[in-house]
């Protein structure tokens, strides 16, 4: 392949989706601060089965209810011209992101969701597509909008773009921080026109 990687969260990064987790958590009975999907580990068969279908109600309505972030189908579209490919790591459903990427005609040459790996911040995602695509660490880029991807990114040995509009504690783990997708297409650009990690 040897044109590198890039591999976007979805909510948060592309998108603008009103998914709101303290309300997720309320409705589940989960303690406040715990990610959802690791508290849902705990919960019997049938807590968890019942948890479920709340997380996919609710990842449902927010992606009716979702919106492009400024750049996204652009910053998409000329990485692919440019021979990159791209791909999409979240821990959403499979099935909200068909139907985001149906509503937003977004395209991804691999999606991988909670279904598929162990979700993020666990690495095994990010080091999936790599060996998919036969990108090394080198030649692979994360972008996201939570330390979960930042996480994900470093512990498979790729660089990270935090897209973040104030930086956090986190943030300042990432290679790279900025507040768009404008602001990380320039970083984009940079690297693949210096001829280094992106291009084999």
């Amino acid at each position: 392949m040897g044109h590198g990687l890039v591999i976007f969260d979805l909510d948060g990064t592309l998108l603008a989706s009103p998914l709101d987790f303290d309300a997720i958590r309320a409705e589940i009975g989960l303690p406040k601060d715990h990610p959802i999907l690791e508290a849902m580990e705990h919960l019997t068969p049938s807590e968890r089965t019942r948890a479920e279908r709340i997380v996919d109600r609710h990842e449902t309505e927010a992606v009716r209810a979702s919106r492009l972030l400024p750049g996204a189908l652009d910053l998409l579209a000329w990485l692919r011209e440019r021979g990159v490919t791209v791909a999409l790591l979240t821990r959403n459903s499979r099935a909200s992101v068909e139907a985001a990427a149906q509503k937003h005609g977004l395209r991804f040459d691999a999606a991988i969701t909670r279904e598929d790996h162990e979700p993020k911040p666990s690495p095994g995602g990010v080091l999936h597509l790599m060996e998919t695509f036969g990108a090394g660490p080198d030649e692979t880029i994360v972008v996201g909008d939570y330390r979960f991807d930042v996480e994900a990114g470093a512990a498979a040995g790729a660089r990270t773009i935090a897209v973040v509009a104030e930086p956090t504690s986190w943030s300042k783990e990432a290679t790279w921080c900025v507040a768009n997708l404008p602001a990380a297409r320039t970083i984009l650009e940079a690297v693949l026109d210096a001829g280094q990690a992106l291009s084999g």
